[in-house]
Parts: structure tokens; C-alpha cells; sequence
């Protein structure tokens, strides 16, 4: 008998931690540490990061000591132009680092995290020619695919017209050279919170221009290891660029957890039998079919369309002792058998895509070629960013708390669905709890 259809996962790491990077437009200035501290305060950050300091290796001693972070490097400024400080607490060691005249590669050891991870910060040239060298020059030296690998800083550059309002319109090809290092990486952009412009130049009327020149961006590793993570652009309250919040929270979350009905199960000739006999019930009450249907199908998945993964390794068992045999002598029947076995294991693998892309809400039809890794990133992306991270009550008070979440959106479904409710063809809209919008969640 099969086991239930189960994917197996090694254990996310128990892991709390977030990464600040921030082009600060010097760092000497009066108004900077009080700034400073306000973020670390309020975002409890273990690595900071801080661009276009315009200062050196004493000043960056003494900020780390201001900060009361434990350990710093600096790529000193050139003049009043530059600068790069790396900041960051005891719960991270540096295993390697090296250095550029506007960025930085450091290979961190995070505490609870089995694996090495690689960040790349920088501070993008202005001069497109020197940029765009540097943007050919990371495709040419990419790091082993396994790293998990983040890509973060002020790039300079704005890759779609929704990163930027007024100005000049966007084209395509002034950023060719950036997204062809990006889709070279397999660099993610998984969303962001807040405001959706990083950058502004400050005038006004016509002459005000926004864009998202500060990004963060993550290999197909790096979501692996921290499938949770999330940017947030917080306010800009000294720069003229808002510093980003990289969180790589993996929090345990407990079920139940909602029925979502498989598409490759409605290939199996089984299955339409099966939903109409564990539907249909004397009343003909939908209430009752639906109770009867999800309480049946984990015994139809168990038994009858079986675990995918255990039978993809029976396959490959039987396929490698077949070509053993076959390698001793010649057998029409051996070779006949390992060509059934081969279409069935092709058809566990585009199962197994239909499962993924289903997850990440795309058409598997149109990507069927991708792998599944593909759509496994897809689908953890699309779980990353369909967080509800706060509701407002009737009260007008924001909730936060995920215990509370749940309490206020039950009592809320609850009351909203009782008979008195039912009655009303129309419901104040003011009545529901409020979404935090990304404007909101500055």
C-alpha cells in the first residue's frame, strides 16, 4: 500500500534576523546618528549596511561603537564621494570578504543556519559605462548555484516604468546589461513593503522625480534556505534614499491548513467515480457532499493515486536494475519494459510540475518546459508575499499580532455571516477589518 502523498522537506533553520541597507549621503553629518539609532531601535537589524558614507575606516569605528554593533569592514570613500561600512552583531562571523571601490562580497556564517551565505552590497556608479562594466562583470564571475546568494544595495538603475514616476520615460534598453546579469544569476525580486520609490530627488511639481533605485535581490538558494523572506522600504527621514529592511524570519506555522484540490488528480480515471459517489448524499445538500468529499479524499489520495515521490524512486530502482541487466546481456522484453517505465517516470515528473505550478499560480500549459525547482521558487514567492501582516479593527486600533489576526477575523466571519446579516442584500463596507496597504505599512 502507498503512503499518504507527502513532500518531504529538510527542517527550516530557527532563524530571526534582518539586514538594513541604506544609502545614507554621508555619514558625518549631525543628523545621522539619531536616524541611525531609530532604526536600529525600532528594526533590531544584525547586519548593516550603509552606502556613500563619504568618510573613512575611523569614522566607521566609531559609528559601529555608537551603534553597539560588534565588528565593522569599510571600503573608505574617494574624497567626499563613496564609502561603504558593513556592520554587524555576534550572532553572524565573516568566513571571507573582499572589497571593491563600490561594492563588497562577504561570505557570513548565520547562527542556527547549517550553510555559508553570500551578500553582494554596492553602491552603483552614476556613469552608465562604469555601471554597466560592473553589471557584465558579476555575469562573468557568478558564484556556485548552490550559495545561496543576495544582491542588494543602490543599483542606480530602475529595470520597468513602474519603478519610476516623472522624469524621463523608461527604456528598455538602458538596463539590457542589468537584467541580463540578473536572469544569468537567477536573481529573484520577491516584492517589497512600503513606499514603492526608494529614491527622490527632492523638487517639486513637475520637476519631482521617484524611483526604486534600492533593491534587494535572491537566488534560487538563498529562498530555499529562507523561503520567508521579505523587504520593506522603510521612510525617508535623512537621505534622499530610504533604507531597506531584508527580514529572513522562518516562523513555525501551525495548521489546519486550507483544502486545495490537485489538478493532476482529475487525470486519474478513478477520480471522477470517486467525487461523484463521495458527493452525492440523500438530501442533495452541497453542505453535507463537500463534509463527505474532504473526509474521503485523503483515503482516495492514500490509496489509490498514491505518494508521487515514492513511486518515482521505485521507478528509478527498477530502470537502474534493468540497465544493469541489460548490460550483461540482451533481453526485447528488459528493453521493451524499461521503455514503459521511463514514460511513466516522465509522466511523475510533469505530475509533479502540474503540483508546482499549480502552487505558484501560474499555467503549467504555457511554462510546461520549466523545471520544477522553477515553480517550487515561484510558489514560495507567492506564499511570501500573500501574508496578511495587519488588519485595523472596528476600534480604528492596527493589528499586528498573529494570535490576535486570527481572533479578529474569525469574530469578524462569524458576526458577518450570522442570520440577522444574511438578511441584508448589501454590507457596509466599512464594517470589514482593513488590509494594511503597502502605503500604510511605511
Amino acid at each position: 500500500m502507498n503512503a499518504p502523498q507527502v513532500t518531504v522537506q529538510r527542517p527550516l533553520p530557527n532563524l530571526s534576523m534582518k539586514i538594513c541597507v541604506w544609502n545614507v549621503r554621508g555619514a558625518t553629518r549631525d543628523g545621522f546618528l539619531p536616524h541611525a539609532w531609530e532604526i536600529i531601535d525600532s528594526q533590531h537589524p544584525a547586519i548593516l549596511v550603509l552606502l556613500e558614507t563619504k568618510c573613512g575606516e575611523d569614522r566607521a569605528k566609531e559609528v559601529m561603537q555608537q551603534l553597539r554593533f560588534d565588528a565593522f569592514k569599510a571600503i573608505p570613500s574617494t574624497g567626499k564621494r563613496g564609502g561603504i561600512w558593513i556592520f554587524w552583531k555576534k550572532v553572524v562571523d565573516l568566513v571571507m570578504y573582499t572589497a571593491e571601490v563600490n561594492q563588497f562580497h562577504a561570505l557570513f556564517h548565520f547562527q542556527n543556519v547549517s550553510s555559508e551565505v553570500l551578500v553582494t552590497g554596492m553602491h552603483a556608479s552614476t556613469l552608465p559605462r562604469i555601471r554597466h562594466e560592473n553589471w557584465r562583470n558579476l555575469q562573468d564571475n557568478l558564484p556556485p548555484s548552490q550559495t545561496p546568494w543576495m544582491v542588494m544595495g543602490d543599483f542606480n538603475e530602475v529595470i520597468s516604468q513602474a519603478d519610476k514616476m516623472g522624469g524621463r520615460a523608461f527604456r528598455p534598453s538602458q538596463c539590457q546589461d542589468l537584467q541580463s546579469f540578473i536572469n544569468a544569476a537567477g536573481l529573484v525580486d520577491v516584492g517589497f513593503n512600503g513606499n514603492p520609490y526608494t529614491w527622490t530627488n527632492s523638487r517639486d511639481g513637475a520637476d519631482m522625480i521617484k524611483e526604486r533605485l534600492d533593491r534587494a535581490l535572491f537566488n534560487a538558494s538563498w529562498l530555499e534556505q529562507f523561503p520567508h523572506t521579505k523587504v520593506s522600504h522603510l521612510p525617508r527621514t535623512y537621505s534622499d534614499h530610504a533604507p531597506l529592511i531584508i527580514s529572513l524570519d522562518n516562523p513555525r506555522i501551525a495548521g489546519p491548513f486550507p483544502f486545495r484540490c490537485k489538478e493532476v488528480w482529475m487525470e486519474h480515471p478513478n477520480f471522477k467515480d470517486f467525487f461523484s459517489n463521495a458527493w452525492i448524499n440523500d438530501s442533495n445538500c452541497f453542505i453535507l457532499g463537500r463534509d463527505k468529499f474532504l473526509n474521503n479524499i485523503g483515503s482516495w489520495v492514500h490509496n489509490i493515486f498514491g505518494n508521487l515521490n515514492v513511486k518515482k524512486r521505485r521507478l528509478i530502482a527498477r530502470i537502474d536494475g534493468i540497465q544493469k541487466a541489460l548490460a550483461n546481456h540482451y533481453s526485447g522484453y528488459l528493453v521493451n519494459l524499461e521503455k514503459e517505465l521511463l514514460f511513466q517516470l516522465n509522466d511523475i515528473f510533469r505530475k509533479e510540475r502540474i503540483i508546482w505550478a499549480q502552487k505558484a499560480g501560474i499555467n503549467w500549459r504555457k511554462f510546461g518546459d520549466y523545471n520544477t525547482k522553477y515553480f517550487d521558487i515561484l510558489a514560495k514567492i507567492k506564499k511570501s508575499r500573500g501574508k496578511v501582516l495587519a488588519l485595523r479593527d472596528l476600534h480604528g486600533n492596527w493589528i499586528t499580532n498573529q494570535h490576535e489576526l486570527k481572533v479578529l477575523a474569525s469574530n469578524h466571519f462569524q458576526s458577518l455571516f450570522q442570520t440577522t446579516h444574511l438578511s441584508s442584500r448589501r454590507i457596509n463596507q466599512h464594517q470589514f477589518p482593513t488590509v494594511l496597504s503597502d502605503i500604510d505599512n511605511l
